[in-house]
């Protein structure tokens, strides 16, 4: 998929799902496009930078301020705009991803998440639930979905990714 194409497709996914979008395109093919998304009370930016993805910003204006969430697939980005459309209808406010928004934007039932880890499905539904979980325990829930974990520090003054061993997880 190319850059432009996931651009457009993105677009496309959001307008199917009900919501309004405005461009603000660069002078410069390289630089970074906004998409202005709106329904209803509901509004939320996405900020696609070929090279990078698709930006979506949960946490308050700030000038500078990088997405919070980066996404490389159309259909998964818009989805999760749709996530926090939702969100706002029933709380006013939008949030982070849960792991309950993260399966559910890889399609998966908590079902086939258990199967992924080899245990059973109400073990899933009180992994999703906790408030206090072990690293190496969403590490795993993690992995089963697909991906990796990273984890980043942040200073007033820094912020960078750190790094722990594997012998450390689990």
């Amino acid at each position: 998929m190319t850059a432009t194409s996931l651009l457009t497709d993105t677009v496309a996914h959001l307008q199917e799902l009900g919501f309004a979008v405005e461009t603000d395109a660069p002078d410069d093919p390289n630089g970074e496009t906004f998409l202005d998304i709106t329904r209803n009370d509901f509004s939320t930016q996405i900020s696609f930078r070929p090279h990078a993805g698709l930006g979506i910003f949960i946490s308050d204006d700030a000038y500078g301020q990088r997405p919070d969430e980066v996404y490389r697939n159309a259909e998964k980005a818009a989805n999760r705009v749709d996530q926090l459309f939702r969100q706002f209808e029933k709380s006013g406010s939008i949030g982070y991803l849960t792991l309950v928004d993260m399966r559910k934007l890889n399609n998966l039932s908590q079902v086939e998440l258990a199967e992924a880890l080899s245990i059973k499905q109400p073990s899933v539904n009180r992994i999703e639930k906790r408030e206090n979980i072990k690293f190496e325990t969403l590490a795993k829930h993690v992995a089963a979905m697909g991906g990796r974990l990273e984890m980043r520090v942040v200073f007033d003054e820094m912020e960078a990714r750190l790094e722990i061993p594997a012998s450390q997880v689990g």
